[in-house]
């Protein structure tokens, strides 16, 4: 048993939004606050992130998914819209395979559906630099998550959010999540998905590349793949907020969510 640290607000069909790997629940604020007059909103914090606790079981993407379903359970929730960033799209492909019957909708930001050979080697840099700090993997994955402007523009903001995570940063659970991406593969369970799927890519994404997700996009059945320029691996920068929000709304409401 373990304690999972979770936030539901809003009314309506549910929206369950899954953060990536040293995130937490917090990353999805723009989207959950312009979307909870509309929908209700299931933001989690996952095993070993925010303010859930690690747990003692071993840490599989298939773990991630297995919480998801326990807490959806406790909250009495029959159906869901899944949105999963990085690893939380991973965990969103794992959860729709598991449990096709409990997921109207999918969407998958930078994600990945299997660890290749270019992705096994990003993790092990992370699960490396993870090995000697917190702030090592953060000056690692930064400029893969963001374009050079982006940093320098932001700089002394985005170095006081460095030393503001390193303090509560679990880096043994990051390491366990870095190892359960390494380990996870359903590329050959992704034709059997047949829910309304969208696929944001950004062009430049240095961990899920921008070919894996069109090999993504072509194993899922009807999918649509939404590339955007100027970005790597995190979407949620600048105007792409305000225009990943217009298209959430407009692709809900073409799939009759009310």
């Amino acid at each position: 048993m373990f304690n999972m640290n979770y936030k539901l607000e809003g009314k309506g069909e549910t929206l369950v939004f899954i953060h990536g790997l040293s995130d937490n629940l917090l990353y999805w604020e723009y989207l959950s606050s312009n979307l909870k007059n509309h929908y209700q909103i299931l933001r989690i914090d996952l095993r070993g992130h925010g303010n859930s606790e690690l747990g003692n079981d071993e840490i599989t993407v298939g773990l991630f998914a297995d919480d998801l379903k326990n807490l959806l359970n406790d909250l009495n929730i029959k159906k869901v819209n899944l949105i999963g960033f990085s690893l939380g799209g991973a965990i969103a492909l794992d959860f729709t395979i598991k449990y096709p019957n409990l997921v109207s909708s999918l969407v998958l930001m930078s994600s990945f559906y299997k660890s290749d050979e270019y992705l096994s080697n990003v993790l092990n840099q992370f699960k490396n630099a993870l090995g000697n700090s917190f702030e090592e993997f953060y000056d690692l994955i930064l400029p893969m998550v963001l374009c050079p402007d982006v940093i320098n523009d932001n700089f002394e903001e985005l170095e006081s959010l460095k030393r503001l995570a390193s303090e509560t940063a679990d880096t043994q659970a990051y390491i366990k999540a870095a190892s359960a991406c390494l380990n996870f593969n359903v590329e050959y369970d992704l034709s059997q998905i047949n829910v309304p799927t969208l696929i944001f890519a950004g062009k430049y994404d240095e961990i899920s590349l921008l070919s894996s997700q069109k090999n993504l996009q072509r194993k899922i059945r009807g999918s649509k793949l939404i590339v955007f320029d100027d970005v790597r691996h995190n979407l949620l920068v600048g105007k792409n907020n305000v225009e990943i929000l217009d298209i959430l709304k407009e692709f809900y409401k073409k799939i009759e969510i009310k």
